[in-house]
């Protein structure tokens, strides 16, 4: 697993959405929506987060579904967030096999969306790093939003008068 490959990885998937200079968390997600052609719906869940999973993608037929974790942090929910566009605009929902045996496990479940969950828990993998990574890119573009939108002092006169 060479990191610095997993990273460009990301980085291709960030400059092939063209992703606008001013971001925000609805305009990424219009963004995705436009790419992927259906609705993406965010959802909090308050028992998310217990243990390790902190937001899950359901790769609907017309809907992306995205259910997170309560948190008192508006940072800590978009990143969750963000993690989840990051797969979307990956296409993870390919990476995943035969789902056959799945059936078995839980038969009141689509066994593609049991498969996807169930891939997730593997926090190490390279999906997961490149998502992750991808996300981290992502909020880089919003934070910068977010300072542009700033009215600061660009020296030391306008800061010390």
């Amino acid at each position: 697993m060479d990191m610095d490959e997993l990273r460009e990885q990301a980085a291709a998937a960030f400059r092939a959405l063209d992703v606008p200079n001013e971001l925000t968390l609805d305009s990424l997600r219009q963004l995705l929506e436009e790419d992927r052609g259906k609705e993406i719906v965010v959802r909090s869940v308050s028992h998310l987060g217990r243990d390790q999973i902190s937001g899950l993608w359901f790769s609907l037929p017309s809907t992306d579904l995205i259910l997170h974790a309560e948190t008192a942090s508006a940072l800590h929910r978009e990143q969750i967030i963000l993690h989840e566009f990051a797969h979307m605009a990956l296409n993870h929902e390919r990476l995943m096999g035969s789902e056959d045996h799945l059936a078995s496990l839980l038969p009141d479940l689509n066994p593609a969306m049991v498969s996807r969950c169930l891939a997730r828990c593997k926090r190490q993998s390279e999906p997961e790093i490149v998502a992750e990574s991808l996300a981290d890119l992502f909020a880089g573009a919003l934070a910068r939003t977010r300072r542009a939108g700033r009215v600061e002092p660009g020296n030391f006169r306008g800061v010390f008068g």
